[in-house]
């Protein structure tokens, strides 16, 4: 939640105005709806060096102690130019009303000033540029598109200078009008995914799903933030994975903190040995052929393990950005793992 937005959320719960409207599109019919990476063919540079990120199905209980009421979910999508700092994200918010998503962009407006001009795109768009004064990226273009009752932030962070507004422009234009195409029922949403048995973790008490999806193995190496992406990219290639079931979690212990999953099929039987052995190596701190450990580097819980050519990614980290994985991922990841490997195997 941007911060504008938030404090305009805070007055009118505070006010007795937050509502629990349930009306309005699906997090499915939104999701269908997202940017895609060959959408940005027309504004990037190097199209092939740009890659998906893991998405957030951003619903409760995921965060569901500071969400505001008027939220009703959001989803986020990722893109990554490998090899720099740039990144572009986008982050689709849905409100109980028009009305409050209307009087949202109002409070950016006044936080942020005039906007710039830029390309007419939704019912409404502002278009602004911040220097964060540091960072890999500290160039940071934005664009505020509202659509009914949904506000898409399109942040675009680049190493060399500001994104031109035309470029910015385009890709708000193609959010909103993918948005509108999704919800009218012009686009219908992908049906849902019934994925091999075992790739996703068994319902218990510790998670709940937030959503799940197919995705290209590229967005591997972005959910561990592994140093070497192409590398780690090439070997999934050659064993036979070009992609994989993704599925989102919220800890139930703990709902600040979020789970993403990976589940792989490699062409060898021999694929998830010869996997975690590449990466994590023959020794195991909590049973034989399973690898989990706190990165120190980047702060989440990850663990791997499999049978025979299915192979399994469990990453847990905060949902909060630049904040490191809480240590109720530790308990949560030792019962989820001994609860997956049996399913896994039946």
């Amino acid at each position: 939640m941007i911060a504008a937005g938030a404090m305009l959320a805070i007055a009118l719960a505070a006010c007795g105005r937050a509502s629990s409207n349930n009306s309005g599109p699906s997090v499915a019919t939104v999701y269908s709806g997202r940017v895609v990476l060959n959408d940005l063919n027309p504004v990037v540079r190097d199209l092939p060096s740009w890659w998906d990120g893991p998405p957030t199905f951003d619903v409760k209980p995921l965060n569901s102690a500071t969400r505001p009421d008027v939220e009703r979910f959001a989803v986020v999508v990722r893109f990554l130019h490998v090899g720099t700092g740039e990144q572009i994200r986008l982050r689709y918010q849905v409100y109980d009303t028009t009305a409050f998503a209307t009087a949202l962009m109002t409070a950016e407006q006044n936080a942020l000033g005039t906007s710039l001009s830029g390309p007419k795109a939704g019912d409404q768009v502002l278009y602004y540029n911040q220097n964060s004064g540091g960072g890999p990226a500290p160039y940071i273009s934005e664009a505020f598109v509202r659509v009914g009752q949904m506000v898409v932030v399109v942040v675009w962070t680049r190493v060399d200078g500001y994104a031109a507004t035309t470029s910015l422009g385009k890709v708000a234009t193609t959010a909103a009008n993918r948005l509108k195409s999704s919800t009218s029922g012009k686009l219908r949403a992908s049906p849902s995914l019934s994925p091999e048995p075992g790739f996703l973790a068994p319902a218990g008490p510790d998670l709940t799903l937030l959503g799940s999806a197919r995705l290209p193995v590229e967005v591997v190496a972005q959910m561990l933030m592994f140093s070497a992406p192409t590398d780690m990219t090439d070997f999934f290639h050659r064993a036979g994975v070009t992609d994989f079931v993704y599925g989102d979690y919220a800890v139930n212990a703990d709902t600040r903190m979020e789970i993403l999953t990976a589940g792989f099929t490699f062409s060898s039987q021999t694929g998830a040995k010869d996997w975690i052995d590449a990466f994590y190596g023959t020794s195991s701190n909590l049973s034989q052929g399973v690898y989990l450990n706190f990165e120190s580097d980047t702060g989440q819980y990850v663990a791997a393990f499999g049978l025979a050519n299915r192979g399994i990614l469990v990453v847990c980290r905060s949902s909060a950005p630049g904040e490191e994985a809480g240590r109720s991922c530790e308990g949560t990841l030792v019962r989820v793992i001994n609860g997956w490997r049996i399913s896994l195997g039946g």
